[in-house]
């Protein structure tokens, strides 16, 4: 995980550790554990930007001002890999992607069982053939399995 996320390491030690040792875990605050289902045929896709900003420029001649900015936190890591789409994302992210949220699911260690019914959506990313475009700067839509 650390390599996927590095700086994962430092400012969540605890979680890190957790998860590498597959014990039950409190989250945190400000992470949510996100899952959907990836559809066959998807690409792989592995990336972590922990604590980056994805900057978004437009341009706005309407007011004389020209060109704006605005940052957003990028998602922490992601493993978009058939038959799943996990995230780790910050909570203000966690609203705009159709990801169930399964943070809860962090205070189970890996021998606990649980009685659980879950819907999880069905997510793709779009293709970028041309050239490699980091996850955060596109978004996941609704496909179908």
């Amino acid at each position: 995980m650390t390599a996927l996320a590095p700086k994962l390491l430092d400012s969540h030690p605890d979680l890190v550790r957790a998860v590498r040792q597959g014990t039950p875990s409190s989250p945190t605050d400000d992470l949510r554990f996100l899952v959907a289902v990836a559809p066959d045929g998807a690409a792989a896709t592995v990336e972590g930007a922990h604590e980056a900003l994805a900057l978004k420029m437009s341009f706005d001649d309407e007011d004389g001002s020209g060109w704006k900015t605005e940052t957003a936190p990028t998602i922490s890591a992601v493993i978009h890999f058939p038959p799943f789409s996990l995230l780790l994302a910050d909570r203000q992210l966690a609203a705009s992607l159709p990801h169930l949220d399964c943070t809860d699911w962090l205070n189970l260690g890996v021998d606990d069982e649980a009685n659980v019914q879950i819907v999880l959506p069905v997510v793709d990313l779009p293709k970028t053939p041309n050239a490699p475009v980091p996850v955060s700067m596109l978004r996941f839509a609704e496909a179908r399995a």
